[in-house]
């Protein structure tokens, strides 16, 4: 070590002379990953066969960060060579280590470029994208082709459709068939969906990674609101504060003329698909599709028959709350105290909420029993960093 030492001190000023004609080593070329790939600690993200080696004459000083390091076999091929590897700490910057390692912080990062450096940035108190199609079934005058980027990973023909050919995750293989059954030639469907346009610039995450990335209650999330192209998502949540904004609080009413237990039955099916609903900012979002309703008769005349009456008390409870947050009124509803689920609404895609705020808002919704006469109520909790 010491002999090192004394090598490096002799041989610094003419190395450091002739060392500042050399450029710097672009951080793009050692990644082993592409910039702006999503990293979690624990990952190499440095391509050491990519680390430019330099004449040792010019950086002696080298081999004393090599001994530092204890890398004792870079100091033995240098030395043998006469060429040594630019140690990865001159090339790196925060959050990655001597090793070319991520380390150092909370949650799903993204690797950059910081001072012509590479570098990870920790994730933001909340990372939120938009959910894309990543998978495409097109279908064929024979079958379907699955597409993904343009380009066709594989043919299907009609009589080998199903669960072991055609991704389910989002559209069971019933509703395929229809689809497949009602469809012209050239027609497509959306089968499986990654992540894209992220707040922070991060790429795209496609389907098998969004669990390793970002848990698996995002992906039970997408899988339960029925995911279509372009809708926001909250992908990760490092908050620590909540504030309720909003609140309200209505009676489960009956009706003598009507099934009550069948409005009882669509009013907690409507409170199961709101409750815990996250909204990121400046987005839209609509409640969980992984509920079901019942269709009671109305011998009103002027009423539409049949409908999924019960759903207005815990809708009225949602908007009420939604407008006492500063929200302008959820597409889908109405003002009206009886009738605020509009006629041509549907229950799990056509009642949303846009959220104005520059954080996440999530809504929360019970009830106290399980009978006309409960209290429903409703909160939007604004999620501070």
């Amino acid at each position: 070590m010491i002999i090192l030492i004394l090598v490096a001190v002799v041989m610094y000023p003419f190395g450091n002379a002739l060392g500042v004609h050399i450029p710097a080593q672009k951080p793009e070329e050692i990644t082993a990953l592409p910039i702006g790939s999503t990293v979690l600690n624990g990952t190499n993200v440095v391509n050491d066969n990519n680390i430019r080696k330099v004449p040792l004459l010019y950086h002696p000083e080298y081999l004393v960060q090599y001994a530092i390091e204890q890398k004792y076999m870079q100091i033995f091929t240098s030395l043998v060579t006469g060429a040594v590897p630019t140690p990865i700490k001159d090339v790196t910057g925060g959050s990655i280590s001597n090793n070319g390692i991520a380390q150092g912080f909370t949650g799903p990062g993204m690797l950059t470029v910081k001072g012509n450096k590479l570098a990870i940035n920790p994730p933001n108190n909340f990372v939120w994208g938009y959910i894309t199609a990543y998978t495409v079934a097109v279908k064929t005058s024979d079958g379907v082709e699955l597409v993904q980027n343009n380009k066709t990973l594989k043919t299907i023909s009609a009589q080998d459709i199903s669960n072991d050919t055609i991704p389910h995750q989002y559209v069971n293989l019933d509703d395929f068939k229809t689809w497949y059954n009602q469809s012209n030639v050239g027609n497509s469907l959306d089968l499986d969906y990654g992540l894209n346009n992220f707040s922070d610039g991060r790429n795209m995450v496609p389907p098998d990674k969004i669990k390793t990335y970002f848990g698996e209650d995002v992906l039970n999330y997408m899988e339960t609101h029925e995911p279509t192209t372009n809708e926001s998502i909250l992908a990760y949540n490092g908050g620590n504060n909540e504030v309720v904004v909003g609140s309200s609080q209505t009676i489960m009413d009956a009706y003598a003329n009507m099934d009550n237990n069948a409005r009882v039955y669509n009013a907690m099916s409507f409170i199961q698909s709101w409750n815990n609903t996250i909204i990121p900012p400046h987005s839209t979002a609509y409640g969980s599709n992984n509920v079901s309703y019942t269709s009671v008769y109305d011998p009103d005349p002027t009423q539409l028959g049949w409908a999924s009456h019960g759903t207005c008390p815990p809708g009225r409870a949602l908007r009420d709350a939604s407008s006492a947050a500063g929200f302008s009124i959820p597409t889908g509803m109405t003002w009206d105290y009886t009738n605020v689920i509009a006629n041509d609404a549907n229950l799990t895609s056509g009642i949303k909420i846009y959220n104005n705020n520059d954080y996440p808002v999530k809504v929360i919704m019970w009830s106290n029993g399980d009978n006309t006469g409960m209290p429903i109520y409703a909160k939007i909790v604004e999620l501070l960093p």
